[in-house]
């Protein structure tokens, strides 16, 4: 009966066990979800960076599926072997129980024959009348007695003691699970923190880059605007001059064509060469000043 009730307790704590183990993957479970969730989060964030960022948020996913997949490897392999070894201990329980009650058997019909036996001498005996036989069988069975109460008490205490041996050892074995997977659930919690860490660097160091890559384009933004009126400016410079220039041709065409009016008319005049206003002169240095040259 003591074999049979410390088995049961057994039997209760390995439940106990695969609960635990059950409860500790579930959190391990809750907390890759989480990590895929705020991985996801960070990806829709970061939808409008180029360049390293996707590849980063790519790793980063590679390594949370890789860390997930080895996390559930670990929980199967531990449920492979907790499966396995329950198996094993449920195969040698049943053999020990079928053993125990074979010998539980013959050890009963031993008693039955040895009682009949007992009871036989003792009905001759009373037939015979013999008091002293009578008393000589008595204490022939008192002995008898006694000596398998001795037997089955040393056989009780050797099944106590193995029994205490083995709840040890299923003991040891529950406390190595249970101290396997808190590592597992610390090694798991301290990748989490180091992801965590790593995806607020890798957002602080895109938020820089974005910042400094907006800062460049302002920049370009203001050169190019300030660029632009320059070219407004000197496009209106070289418009104006080209007027002028126009004008300056259109006078020195009449004059030239007054001149050569005047000559016909006066006969033929010393070959001079035709004086040109000042301010045209001025004017055309003036648009060689500010013609943008091959270089501009």
């Amino acid at each position: 009966m003591s074999k049979r009730g410390t088995g049961g307790r057994a039997k209760g704590e390995r439940p106990d066990a695969m609960a635990t183990l059950q409860a500790a993957n579930e959190e391990l479970r809750a907390k890759l979800t989480d990590i895929q969730i705020e991985l996801q989060q960070e990806k829709n964030k970061r939808n409008v960076g180029k360049g390293r960022i996707p590849r980063l948020e790519r790793e980063k996913s590679q390594e949370l599926k890789a860390e997930h997949h080895r996390a559930t490897v670990a929980v199967t392999e531990l449920r492979t072997k907790l499966h396995e070894e329950k198996q094993k201990e449920l195969a040698v329980t049943r053999e020990t129980l079928l053993r125990q009650h074979e010998m539980e058997l013959m050890r009963v019909i031993k008693i039955k024959d040895g009682e009949i036996q007992r009871l036989n001498g003792l009905v001759l005996t009373l037939r015979d009348g013999s008091t002293d036989k009578v008393r000589v069988s008595l204490l022939a069975e008192v002995e008898e007695a006694r000596r398998s109460w001795e037997a089955e008490r040393c056989r009780l205490q050797q099944e106590v003691q193995e029994l205490r041996g083995a709840k040890r050892g299923a003991d040891e074995a529950l406390t190595a699970a249970q101290q396997a997977c808190q590592a597992r659930a610390a090694e798991l919690r301290s990748a989490h923190h180091q992801h965590q860490e790593e995806l607020n660097r890798t957002k602080k160091d895109c938020e820089r880059e974005i910042r400094r890559l907006m800062d460049e384009i302002k920049l370009k933004d203001r050169a190019v605007s300030v660029l632009d009126k320059a070219l407004g400016l000197q496009a209106g410079h070289a418009h104006r001059l080209q007027l002028q220039t126009q004008a300056a041709e259109q006078q020195i065409a009449a004059l030239r064509d007054a001149q050569r009016v005047g000559l016909n008319h006066t006969g033929h005049a010393p070959n001079t060469a035709p004086n040109t206003p000042t301010h045209i002169v001025s004017s055309a240095s003036s648009y060689r000043d500010l013609r943008p040259g091959p270089e501009s």
